[in-house]
C-alpha cells in the first residue's frame, strides 16, 4: 500500500524554540523538526510548509486565515495535514479552523509541546508521532493531538502550564487515544467521502469581548464595549451560567438589554471548566435568557469566540 502523503505546516511555538539571551524563541523550522523525529517518515510521506515562526502568544486571527489558506491551496495534493503550533493559543487556533474549514474531508491535526524539541525529555517527539497517526488515519476533522490523546478541535483547552498532560477535551470525549503504539478511535473511522468541496470562511470580525462576572462588576463596561463598536460579547457567568439580577442591586439585565437592542450578540457561558451552562435551571439564568442572551451550551470560551468572530451565532 502506498504511504499517505502528509503536509506539515510549521508555525513556530515552544516545540520549535531554542534558548536565546532573551528567553526561549521559535527558531527551528519544519525541516529541523522532521529531522529530529525520523520515525515520522516511516508512517507517511511528509512535505513541509514553513508558514511562520511565531510564539503562539503572537498568533492573531489573520494567522488563522493563513493556516486555512495553506490547507485550501494544497488540499487536493495531500491525505492529511499537521500544524505545529505553540500551546498558549493552540486551542484558539484549533477552534477557529474547526469552524473555518467547511466540508472538510481530511484530517487536520494541531500539535505542540510543553518542552522544546531540543530539550532533554521533551514531549515533542511523542506528540508529533501522535499527530502523524491522526493525519494518516483518513478520519476527517480538525483535532488537537497532545499526550496520547486526540481531541476535537472545538473542545480542547489548555489547563496546565507545564504538565505534559496539558490539554483536556471539555464536555466531549477524547476522539482517540494512543495505547501500546496503536491509536484507538472513539468515533467511527469508516468514512465515505461526501460530494462537497472544501470551503474556507475567512470573514472574521474581531470586534468581540469577553467579560468575567465578579461581585461588584461595573456593568457600564458592557455599555462602553457596545458603544465602541463591539459586535459580540461573551459573559462568563457563575455556575450554570448565572448573572446578578435586580435582587443584587447590581443587575446585569439593563446592560444586556442595551447590548441586545443595539444588535450585539451576547453569549452567556460559565466560569466553570466542565458541564457547561443550563440557563433554565435558576431564575438568575432564566431571566438573562428572557432578556436575549444566547446560551454558550457546553462549548469552551475559545470555541464561542471563534463562532462569534465567524458569525456563527
Amino acid at each position: 500500500m502506498d504511504k499517505k502523503k502528509i503536509c506539515l505546516i510549521a508555525t513556530g511555538g515552544t516545540i520549535a524554540s531554542v534558548e536565546t539571551p532573551e528567553g526561549m524563541k521559535p527558531l527551528l523550522d519544519g525541516k529541523e523538526l522532521l529531522a529530529k523525529v525520523p520515525e515520522l517518515e516511516s508512517l507517511g510521506v511528509i512535505d513541509i510548509v514553513e508558514l511562520m515562526q511565531l510564539d503562539s502568544t503572537n498568533i492573531q486571527p489573520k494567522d488563522w486565515i493563513q493556516m486555512a489558506q495553506a490547507i485550501e491551496e494544497r488540499y487536493a495534493d495531500y491525505d492529511g495535514f499537521i500544524i505545529t503550533h505553540g500551546t498558549d493559543t493552540m486551542a484558539h487556533s484549533a477552534a477557529a479552523l474547526y469552524y473555518m474549514l467547511e466540508n472538510l474531508q481530511k484530517p487536520v491535526i494541531f500539535t505542540g509541546s510543553q518542552l522544546s524539541l531540543v530539550e532533554e525529555g521533551s514531549d515533542a517527539p511523542a506528540n508529533l508521532l501522535l499527530a502523524m497517526y491522526g493525519a494518516v488515519s483518513s478520519v476527517p476533522g480538525v483535532y488537537l493531538a497532545f499526550h496520547n490523546k486526540l481531541m476535537q478541535g472545538n473542545a480542547a483547552k489548555k489547563l496546565c502550564t507545564e504538565n505534559f498532560d496539558g490539554f483536556y477535551s471539555i464536555n466531549v470525549p477524547d476522539v482517540a487515544v494512543l495505547e501500546d503504539g496503536k491509536i484507538k478511535w472513539n468515533i467511527s473511522s469508516d468514512f465515505i467521502e461526501p460530494e462537497k468541496e472544501l470551503k474556507i470562511n475567512t470573514a472574521i470580525d474581531t470586534h468581540v469581548a469577553v467579560f468575567e462576572v465578579f461581585p461588584g462588576f461595573n456593568t457600564d463596561i458592557i455599555r462602553m464595549a457596545v458603544d465602541s463598536g463591539c459586535k459580540g460579547i461573551v459573559l462568563k457567568g457563575y455556575g450554570a451560567g448565572n448573572v446578578p439580577s435586580e435582587e443584587s442591586g447590581n443587575s446585569f439585565l439593563p446592560a444586556i438589554d442595551y447590548a441586545v437592542e443595539k444588535g450585539v450578540k451576547v453569549v452567556l457561558t460559565t466560569q466553570c471548566i466542565y458541564d457547561g451552562t443550563d440557563l433554565e435551571r435558576y431564575e438568575v439564568g432564566a431571566s438573562a435568557l428572557r432578556h436575549g442572551v444566547i446560551s454558550g451550551g457546553d462549548l469552551t470560551v475559545e470555541a464561542i469566540l471563534a463562532k462569534l468572530m465567524l458569525g456563527k451565532y
